[in-house]
């Protein structure tokens, strides 16, 4: 007899079966209590979205996560929903149950839908459900000894939260005790929050990879200065996606994206969709 299920949105007394099927079946690496850690953010709880869930009977046996932010965008409010896991029991795949649950996933059209740790094999996939390319590239910056004047960095939290304009505080306060670095630009005349992971990577290069940047021009002029004020000695780089960069870069190398980030939306320009408030932060996960 073929196991059948019907999906419907998550609820706050979902949480302890879904992690404890992301952990036995997804990836027992992860602790049920690292996987707890994308129903935990408080940035959401007015509006809040968890994700999909397959049930048979009362069991849970299929999770499509999402992680919800409402996102200051120029001058307008914007709801973003960041994809997280996305698991479905052996027995019930082949039913049709996966596309059915990113159809209703992006069934808002008020809402800017994120993927920015896809699994390769689902590329194609993603294509046919209209979502669009995000970005196949980043950009790396490394330290080269060139000289630069005008920049300060400043790491110190209590110090950027004191110097940050309103909007950039929300998004420090939001992040704040997440695995994430935070770093503000500063020049004589202007500023830029950044949100930073530092990681080593394949090949043992270390990645200061931007998650988030308040000010798209400032980091598109200075990141070369950035990169040479930041970085230790070393296989160090600065990276960024190409997206975050607002001209031509010749001075950084370019790396293919192991698997392209998608994103669909009715509102939001491609520069404006960063990498903050994501599952990428919440599990503390090396950005691919």
């Amino acid at each position: 007899m073929t196991a059948t299920a019907k999906l419907r949105r998550v609820k706050p007394g979902d949480i302890d079966a879904i992690c404890d099927l992301l952990h036995t079946h997804m990836n027992p690496e992860f602790s049920v209590e690292r996987w707890r850690r994308l129903f935990e953010p408080q940035w959401c709880i007015d509006n809040p979205d968890m994700g999909i869930v397959a049930v048979d009977g009362d069991r849970i046996v299929g999770f499509h996560g999402h992680v919800c932010s409402h996102r200051t965008v120029g001058t307008r409010q914007e709801r973003f929903v960041n994809f997280s896991s996305w698991y479905i029991l052996k027995e019930y795949r082949g039913q049709g149950l996966g596309r059915k649950m990113l159809e209703m996933a992006i069934s808002d059209p008020n809402t800017t839908y994120v993927v920015c740790s896809l699994s390769p094999k689902r590329i194609d996939y993603f294509k046919t459900l209209g979502m669009d390319v995000l970005d196949t590239e980043r950009l790396l910056w490394r330290k080269e000894g060139h000289e630069y004047e005008n920049l300060e960095l400043i790491n110190d939290p209590e110090v950027i939260a004191m110097r940050a304009n309103p909007d950039e505080v929300i998004v420090l306060n939001d992040h704040e005790g997440l695995p994430i670095t935070p770093l503000l630009v500063s020049t004589k005349c202007t500023q830029c929050l950044l949100l930073l992971s530092v990681a080593k990577k394949k090949g043992g290069r270390v990645y200061y990879d931007v998650l988030y940047r308040s000010n798209p021009g400032l980091f598109t002029d200075r990141a070369p200065d950035i990169a040479q004020a930041l970085l230790p000695d070393g296989d160090v780089v600065l990276a960024a996606d190409r997206r975050f960069v607002e001209k031509d870069a010749p001075e950084a190398e370019v790396e293919t994206i192991k698997s392209p980030r998608f994103y669909k939306t009715n509102s939001v320009r491609p520069r404006n969709v960063d990498l903050a408030y994501s599952e990428i932060i919440l599990l503390d996960m090396k950005l691919d």
